[in-house]
């Protein structure tokens, strides 16, 4: 048997020799521009070091754009969910999942799991651990080599001239950056928070948890946990506490029935990846609605998860109307009654409202929502489909009202899952990933080289290396 050192050496071999066989990456052509204080400018900054950074990064380097940098707040080896805030043993898709390739085989997931675990391995393998995923994504920023910062958070953007200003917070203390682009790979949670609903109020801090939190579950021994919701991050909290030795776990689900699709699996072919951004908003509104109306089943492996343990209970139709709290009990009004416990897990999705984004809160009143564009059928004038922001080809911004001179907005792109309405899903689930990166480098790059045109003529006009040195032919 080779050796992982071996294996994984020579396959790093062979997506170097790939590269060097596509002249890749190339050099830099990209006219260096000072910012406002007089350093120079970034061409383009990524916030954001999870797959969709990553991958953007790695697309701009081989294109020869190379003033980039990615900026992620959490420390190395944790960014993205994988091995914080998502508890699923395995990824939701089946192990055939390419990764961010860019159409470079050495590259996909496969090549690094045969290279690392062995050929028997991957036959036996059926969906991928979340952890082998992340150590994956370790290994892809290893060789891709992007300039990526971690503990570095954006705390605000600003638009000046033709740069974007952006305040950047460390430990170290905070730091001024700016950049001609600014791209936002920011994951789920970055277009508004979390989603509660109003009876989390009344609950103390110490006491409730969003599955988007990072909750410490071995303290949760031996409680009682109530969780909120039915889809599949409440389902995967509630087989995280169970599997910590929970007392005993009651899930609560507002709806008479759980769902049994996901119809979201259905489009995941590059015809629907491919076009859907360039269909008229009507029909993409018929795509999307479709898909979230008939909300979102919990996976197979996640429900059995739940159903190997006989303290937990499934109680539906128990819509939340009150919640309350004691020295010794905190206690959740259903319309199936009322349930007591120790502590509450809501699963309840995320928020859709760019004001509670703190980066974008200055911004979003000039931004462009799908309310703005579209009229929907009668009877869907308050659907939360309409607060997602409608966005350009480029994945930018687009201000609220034609014609309208919002500074910079045509320069900061947002990658992450709030582009679903206006893009599909090519920028926050991984069988996208590919296609959106394309997309988005493709309009980076024709913006970089346009807003220099006059300097790339120039230098076409000054081009003066001879083909011919005169010495070709006789004159007779």
């Amino acid at each position: 048997m080779v050796k992982k050192e071996t294996a994984l050496a020579a396959l790093e071999q062979e997506f170097q020799t790939a590269l060097t066989f596509m002249n890749q990456p190339a050099k830099n052509w990209v006219h260096q521009r000072l910012a406002p204080d007089g350093k120079k400018a970034l061409d383009v900054a990524i916030i954001g070091a999870g797959a969709s950074g990553l991958s953007v990064a790695f697309a701009l380097k081989r294109e020869g754009v190379r003033n980039i940098a990615v900026f992620d707040q959490n420390p190395r080896g944790e960014e993205g969910p994988w091995v914080t805030t998502a508890r699923m043993r395995t990824l939701r898709s089946p192990k055939h999942l390419t990764g961010p390739h860019q159409g470079i085989a050495s590259l996909t997931f496969r090549a690094w799991y045969r290279a690392v675990y062995g050929e028997e391995a991957w036959e036996k393998l059926d969906k991928i651990p979340r952890e082998i995923w992340m150590a994956y994504l370790c290994w892809y920023r290893k060789i891709t080599a992007p300039f990526v910062q971690n503990d570095i958070c954006l705390k605000s953007l600003k638009s000046e001239g033709d740069f974007w200003h952006l305040l950047l917070d460390s430990e170290n203390g905070s730091r001024l950056q700016y950049a001609r682009h600014v791209v936002l790979a920011t994951g789920r949670a970055a277009s508004g928070g979390v989603a509660l609903p109003p009876v989390a109020d009344a609950i103390p801090a110490s006491l409730r948890a969003h599955t988007e939190d990072q909750i410490d579950f071995r303290q949760l021994k031996g409680a009682r946990i109530l969780v909120v919701g039915g889809a599949a991050s409440a389902v995967d909290a509630a087989a995280t506490a169970l599997e910590n030795g929970a007392a005993q776990v009651d899930m609560l689900v507002r709806s008479p029935e759980l769902p049994t699709l996901n119809k979201f699996k259905y489009i995941v072919y590059p015809g629907f990846m491919r076009g859907f951004h360039k269909l008229p908003a009507d029909k993409k509104w018929a795509f999307l609605k479709e898909g979230f109306d008939a909300k979102v089943a919990a996976p197979r492996d996640s429900m059995l998860r739940l159903k190997a343990h006989e303290n937990f209970n499934l109680y539906l139709g128990a819509g939340l109307i009150s919640a309350s709290c004691s020295e010794k009990n905190l206690t959740l009004t259903t319309q199936r009654g009322q349930f007591t416990g120790d502590f509450v897990i809501f699963g309840t999705g995320y928020a859709m409202d760019l004001q509670k984004q703190p980066e974008l809160a200055s911004l979003a009143a000039d931004i462009r929502l799908w309310k703005d564009e579209f009229q929907p059928p009668s009877g869907g004038e308050d659907d939360p489909l309409l607060t997602y922001p409608f966005l350009g080809d480029g994945f930018q911004f687009l201000p609220k009202y034609e014609g309208e001179n919002c500074s910079g907005l045509d320069r900061l792109h947002l990658f992450n899952a709030a582009t679903t309405m206006s893009h599909a899903p090519v920028s926050s689930d991984i069988p996208g990933t590919n296609i959106g990166t394309e997309r988005l480098v493709d309009h980076l790059i024709g913006r970089l080289f346009c807003d220099n045109a006059e300097a790339h003529l120039e230098e076409m006009q000054n081009y003066a290396e001879p083909e011919l040195l005169g010495d070709e032919w006789i004159e007779r």
